[in-house]
């Protein structure tokens, strides 16, 4: 047996979890209680991969604890390496929806799971009763990072997002903006103008630190003006209307979903928008797995299923 085979046969390579855990959560505590394990026996597994590699990893810095240039350089590599095991072990079984079972943690707006994901979870609960999912919204911009990671499974974003990376993607659903008032906002009538939307208080979205795309693509249409009222979801702002002045521009079939419960007007834009394409994306080592491969072509059919409405109508109150 050479050195190098023999000194990988000393080492558990149950470590390489415990040591992508670490580096994940720069945490004793978190990355002991990731992996369901004891703050002593996490400490224990980290002095002896300070042995292994002959580097403190975790140094402590104030309150928090930083990775060592060693352990920054480890990340991705481990990562990879867990990644390629998975994909080992997962490609050598099949999956039974109606038997197996498996937790797939997804990033989605609130507006893709309710339009997408909950006709999926719908779906499931009988198709595939083992399944559990589990979506996170926040993040959207770093989503290639978490998909890298392996600390989301699939990501549902916008086009303008995937297209900015190498990872592998298709488009899910299509929607366009529609303009959106409360019923009760005489201010606007069947149509909206430039002039209402410079007059009149204008409620946005910000998806974290960056403009949602919905004001993205508003501000590439020439409208630069500052919202009056800022929310982090599009349906908190479906919400935010109901006796206001207020006008807003969202999703059509999220818009007409709440058209009737919270007496919306619904209004044609008073500039063109491109449509708004929603993708499914993940991470390349994830495409063979048999699980995820049936968890993507299942969201792609309901997606297919996904019929527009007919507008909904604007009875007058």
């Amino acid at each position: 047996m050479t050195d190098a085979a023999q000194s990988l046969a000393d080492v558990d390579l149950n470590l390489l979890v415990a040591l992508d855990a670490l580096l994940q959560e720069h945490n004793v505590t978190r990355a002991g209680a990731r992996l369901s394990v004891s703050q002593s026996t996490m400490s224990g597994t980290l002095s002896r991969l300070r042995l292994l590699f002959e580097d403190q990893l975790l140094v402590r810095t104030g309150r928090t604890m930083q990775l060592t240039p060693l352990a920054a350089s480890l990340q991705a590599p481990v990562r990879d390496i867990l990644g390629r095991i998975e994909q080992v072990i997962s490609t050598s079984e099949e999956f039974d929806p109606q038997r197996d079972s498996r937790t797939f943690t997804l990033m989605a707006t609130d507006y893709a799971a309710l339009v997408l994901l909950r006709p999926v979870r719908q779906a499931l609960a009988t198709e595939a009763p083992g399944v559990q999912l589990r979506i996170r919204a926040t993040g959207l911009a770093q989503h290639a990072t978490l998909l890298e990671r392996g600390d989301i499974d699939l990501a549902v974003v916008p086009h303008g997002l995937s297209r900015t990376t190498d990872l592998p993607s298709e488009a899910a659903i299509t929607d366009r903006l529609v303009a959106v008032a409360w019923r009760g906002n005489f201010e606007v009538g069947d149509s909206l103008t430039m002039d209402h939307l410079q007059r009149l208080p204008y409620l946005g979205y910000r998806i974290g630190s960056q403009a949602s795309m919905v004001d993205a693509l508003l501000r590439e249409g020439g409208f630069t003006r500052e919202a009056d009222t800022l929310v982090e979801s599009f349906v908190l702002g479906v919400l935010m209307l109901r006796d206001t002045l207020q006008i807003t521009f969202l999703q059509e079939r999220l818009a007409q979903r709440f058209a009737g419960p919270e007496r919306l007007r619904l209004m044609e834009p008073p500039l063109t928008l491109p449509p708004l394409i929603e993708t499914i994306t993940w991470h390349p080592r994830a495409t063979p797995d048999p699980a995820h491969r049936w968890l993507r072509t299942r969201i792609l059919e309901v997606a297919r299923n996904l019929k527009r409405s007919a507008p909904a109508r604007d009875p007058r109150p």
